[in-house]
């Protein structure tokens, strides 16, 4: 069974807090029996955002990971940066489920009911 989950959350901007965020949802995943795969926890330790040529590389490669995810949480906690919407949209292209997390719990997006993989 496919478990692989894309972790989808904001990275620019107040990066301490914004990673932190990433590590939490992604231990959610992991507790709600999900195999997590957070690209900007360490495409961006070899990555630099700040160049366009990199973010774009960088980008590309997440996108790559995204597609043979099964399943895409997004953390909209902190809102919703360009990178992720350009993530959301290929997902809902691709037909991948997409989830939310509340309370340490992952739900489906489209029905609000609880959801572990």
């Amino acid at each position: 069974m496919n478990n692989l989950l894309y972790v989808c959350s904001p990275y620019r901007g107040d990066t301490k807090r914004n990673k932190e965020y990433a590590r939490k949802l992604t231990r959610t995943a992991l507790d709600n029996g999900f195999v997590p795969v957070t690209v900007h926890l360490y495409l961006t330790e070899v990555t630099d955002d700040e160049k366009p040529e990199e973010r774009k590389r960088g980008m590309a490669a997440g996108m790559a990971i995204l597609e043979n995810c099964k399943y895409i949480l997004i953390g909209d906690k902190y809102g919703i940066s360009e990178g992720m919407k350009q993530e959301i949209a290929f997902a809902a292209f691709k037909g991948i489920v997409m989830l939310y997390e509340k309370d340490g719990k992952t739900y489906l997006i489209s029905n609000q009911k609880e959801f572990k993989g």
